[in-house]
């Protein structure tokens, strides 16, 4: 298994978007939650995650996924994924997880996520 995880973030309106790129497993785990603790520390509205760019998403991976999706959670900051790649879906389907984010396409779709519909009226 490699070790090469690259990361970047950068901010599309409220939203900050945390691009993983590569191998996300036990042995990259420290790094990837690094960077997505960043992202979540700059207090968006929408923490996007990018999995376009994952080539092997194995359980270490996953559960720093998890791990996030619970901090951001804590602060009301949805999380969401950014064009999941073919493997890296295939595993959130089959432990289940998939339902716990929502996917969008492109980052300029998740940066317009909202947690909750506006009251009708607003």
């Amino acid at each position: 298994m490699s070790s090469e995880l690259k990361t970047s973030t950068r901010r599309i309106g409220p939203a900050v978007v945390c691009v993983l790129a590569g191998d996300l497993h036990q042995g990259t785990a420290d790094q990837a939650q690094h960077a997505l603790d960043t992202a979540l520390a700059e207090l968006p509205e929408v923490l996007a995650v990018d999995l376009s760019g994952v080539e092997l998403l194995a359980s270490g991976g996953l559960n720093t996924l998890l791990r996030a999706r619970t901090a951001a959670a804590d602060r009301t900051v949805p999380t969401v994924l950014v064009a999941p790649s073919a493997g890296a879906l295939r595993v959130l389907e089959i432990t289940d997880t998939a339902g716990l984010f929502p996917v969008y396409a492109t980052a300029e779709e998740a940066a317009r996520h909202r947690a909750r519909p506006p009251a009708p009226g607003v």
